[in-house]
């Protein structure tokens, strides 16, 4: 077994002043200026009340609520009240949008103003599928990644494959690449059509015989909980870094095919390098395809016999027919869906199989996203600056007045320099967000399957929390391979 341990250093919790936000900051200025209004008045009772006012404000702004600062659920609670005025926390697609099928793609909210494009693949023949971002200026790409027996390798063996991925990392923090955002996404379900009897169907010859007989009865037992488990890597490049190189090129989006497919192909030689087996880039018809049925459980047998007969989803019916935002809940065609956000990694020293037990849960359809940042140097060097700043002003500014230093504050502080350590050693910097995207047919099942994920993420000493009010935005970051986060993105490690 591997014996190294990783070290995540604490979520940041130093704000404007000290550890107080922007937010905290602006209701205490408020509740300084009821009581300048109240002695303006000349009047105790009114200055009393505003004072009892302001002193309540004061209290309500530093009480917590379902793990936020009672401050922190202003934007939620607006955008919700603001999307119910207007109508559109209900979207409605395919025959039922008013613009069906005009665009490459029919995804709602935020996610309108993508469209995908096929980019020819360096063999000539195939193609990639490319999801433009016209609104963030992004292109974003997905590949297919094969499973490996890591848990079971050597040590040695395990740590030249953590080396070698840990390179293809920090190669996406070179600014020449033009990565915005990366994504590994992790989603399980049922396998509805049993590729195991699939296997067995196409490759056992000789099925009278013991081995064959014994094969055909352990994949006909597996069937009812047999469990699919697909894994992919989602890279957005920022298209503001390539414009000089796609207007070279011609401008167009086949410009911009060219110039993405060459980073293409570099990215999957390195991870080919790293001994990370891959079936390769998804083409326009497959990315579609999983998209969908993110949306729409239910199709995803459909879309398998299809892949077997080379059938394709038209990318331009990629999205939902329906779904609806509620305060918890995601509903969206076939299934209704609740996100979680992971905002306490580990605090104690992790192995390297850490996610082994939330990874391994076969009784819950889910998919799980880490969301990265890679930060360019000059991003990455002031970053760590200001962490360092910030929790040591903290510390200064409690032991001169005498007040108690915390364990958190000086762990704070011990981070944003081993941070500086590694750093100057050549290692890569990161901002990342981690989501939970649980889906069940129903809200019952759906309220037990959540349960049973926190407890998982609770075993393995991670913080979760249901994003409340934010579910769309949170099943686009979650859910989806198109690399995104939450806007303003959540949870993010040394902003």
């Amino acid at each position: 077994m591997n014996d190294r341990e990783y070290t995540f250093p604490p979520r940041r919790t130093s704000g404007v002043v000290g550890k107080v936000s922007l937010t905290q900051l602006i209701v205490i200025i408020v509740a300084i200026l009821l009581a300048w209004l109240g002695v303006q008045t000349k009047s105790l009772p009114a200055f009393v009340v505003l004072v009892v006012v302001g002193v309540t404000l004061v209290f309500l702004a530093f009480r917590r609520i379902g793990g936020r600062y009672v401050t922190e659920w202003v934007r939620p609670v607006l955008a919700v009240m603001w999307s119910r005025v207007k109508r559109d926390h209900v979207y409605r697609g395919a025959v039922f949008g008013p613009s069906s099928l005009q665009h490459r793609m029919d995804l709602p909210g935020d996610l309108a103003n993508i469209r995908m494009i096929s980019a020819v693949a360096p063999d000539g023949q195939s193609r990639i599928g490319l999801c433009v971002d016209t609104q963030a200026k992004t292109v974003t790409a997905a590949l297919l990644t094969q499973g490996t027996p890591f848990i079971l390798e050597e040590s040695a063996e395990q740590e030249a494959r953590l080396a070698e991925w840990e390179a293809v990392m920090e190669s996406t923090c070179d600014r020449d690449s033009a990565i915005a955002r990366w994504q590994l996404l992790f989603r399980s379900m049922p396998d509805s059509t049993n590729l195991a009897q699939s296997y067995y169907a196409e490759n056992v010859t000789d099925r009278d015989g013991l081995p064959g007989k014994a094969l055909y009865e352990l994949v006909a037992k597996a069937a009812p909980a047999a469990q699919r488990h697909e894994v992919f890597w989602v890279v957005a490049f920022d298209l503001k870094r390539l414009a000089a190189d796609i207007k070279a090129t011609g401008g167009d989006d086949k410009a911009i095919g060219v110039i993405v497919v060459e980073r293409l192909v570099e990215l999957e030689r390195q991870i080919a390098e790293a001994r990370i087996p891959v079936k390769g880039w998804l083409p326009p018809g497959q990315y579609a395809s999983v998209i969908h049925t993110q949306y729409d459980p239910d199709s995803l047998p459909l879309y398998d016999l299809q892949s077997s007969e080379q059938g394709e989803l038209d990318p331009r019916a990629a999205g939902p027919s329906a779904t609806e935002r509620r305060w918890d809940t995601f509903l969206h065609d076939s299934a209704v869906s609740s996100t979680l956000w992971v905002h306490e990694m580990p605090r104690r020293p992790v192995k390297a199989n850490w996610l082994a037990p939330l990874l391994q849960q076969s009784d819950v359809r889910r998919s799980i996203s880490l969301v990265v940042e890679p930060l360019s140097p000059e991003m990455a060097e002031r970053s760590i600056s200001n962490q360092q700043l910030a929790a040591a002003g903290n510390i200064y500014v409690k032991q001169r007045h005498g007040f108690l230093v915390d364990a958190r504050t000086q762990k704070e502080l011990d981070a944003a320099r081993r941070l500086d350590d590694e750093y100057a050693d050549g290692a890569g910097y990161f901002r990342y967000s981690m989501f939970v995207t649980i889906t069940a047919p129903n809200a019952d099942r759906l309220r037990r399957s959540v349960t049973a994920v926190r407890r998982r993420l609770t075993r393995i000493r991670c913080a979760s929390m249901v994003l409340y009010g934010e579910q769309d935005q949170a099943f686009a970051a979650g859910a989806l391979p198109l690399a995104r986060g939450l806007s303003p993105m959540r949870g993010v490690t040394g902003s």
